[in-house]
């Protein structure tokens, strides 16, 4: 099939799961995108120590989780990550959200999760900490926050913090800007902000079909089927902009995966305008955005 004849046909296909993702946020609100289903406890564990170990390769080389307050922008369905940073030395973990979509695992799931520590003798006594933080509710350096307006300062508590995260988040928010404004507000000098960002395509099927599908609608076309945590179709330049232009420095996007060669020309024709511009970096599925606060 040529590029023409398939581009058509993506385009078609791809109509309907956006119908289908806005019907099922109309009848269902809004859903943690984590494929981990929540009675899976080893699974939610795989998947937390995952993002934590992506989180690690890519932090700047020399920096150290001990005695570090660490923020966590929308963790979705688990505070398990903040756990393991708490194992890793970190001093406080606080979660932020707009959706309550976690703060209900037992105390039975982090002691499980910590016995799983890969590193367990290096880290014994911040492991030991991490279960004490974690036993129960009520302590303010293992806390969850959450607020439909997503004032991050406000959900912080004004706080100041070294290390601020997410993972599969950004790409989420209507408005990356102003979001970025709030983390500034709460970043300590020499904060580190990291940030994992899905590019691609969300409805499952014509993800792995199709990963750059919804670049081939216009604007007004794709926002028919807007709905709360669309994805926003931001790219990485934006990204790299709108950290600069709140003063961060060293900013980067690491391309942690990209299209494979063999698929890369018929996955970039078709783009609507501006994503078929070279500067979009279409072959980019998965960035990891890195600044530093001065």
């Amino acid at each position: 099939m040529g590029h023409s004849m398939r581009n058509a046909a993506m385009y078609g296909i791809g109509i309907v799961f956006l119908a289908l993702a806005w019907a099922k946020n109309k009848l269902q609100g809004y859903t943690t995108p984590n494929k981990v289903d929540r009675s899976d406890t080893d699974g939610r564990i795989d998947y937390v120590y995952d993002t934590v170990a992506s989180w690690k390769r890519y932090l700047p080389a020399g920096f150290d989780l001990e005695g570090k307050d660490v923020l966590e922008l929308c963790p979705g369905s688990s505070l398990g990550t903040g756990a393991i940073l708490l194992g890793y030395g970190a001093k406080s973990y606080r979660a932020v959200d707009v959706f309550e979509l976690a703060g209900t695992e037992p105390a039975a799931y982090f002691a499980k999760l910590l016995d799983r520590f890969p590193e367990r003798e290096a880290y014994a006594p911040s492991i030991d900490r991490a279960k004490q933080l974690t036993e129960g509710p009520g302590s303010d350096l293992f806390s969850y926050r959450v607020g439909r307006d997503f004032d991050i300062p406000r959900l912080a508590d004004n706080r100041k913090f070294d290390l601020i995260l997410s993972c599969a988040a950004f790409e989420h928010y209507d408005d990356i800007e102003a979001t970025i404004a709030n983390i500034s507000k709460v970043a300590r000098s020499g904060c580190i902000a990291e940030h994992i960002v899905d590019y691609q395509t969300h409805s499952r099927w014509i993800r792995e079909q199709d990963p750059n599908n919804i670049y081939r609608y216009s604007e007004g076309l794709y926002r028919l089927f807007s709905f709360p945590g669309q994805p926003n179709r931001r790219r990485p330049l934006d990204y790299v902009r709108a950290f600069e232009a709140n003063g961060w420095k060293n900013v980067r996007v690491i391309n942690a995966r990209a299209i494979p060669q063999e698929h890369l020309a018929r996955s970039v024709s078709g783009m609507a305008p501006p994503f078929d511009r070279p500067d979009m970096q279409m072959d980019m599925l998965s960035g990891v955005v890195i600044a530093e606060w001065p």
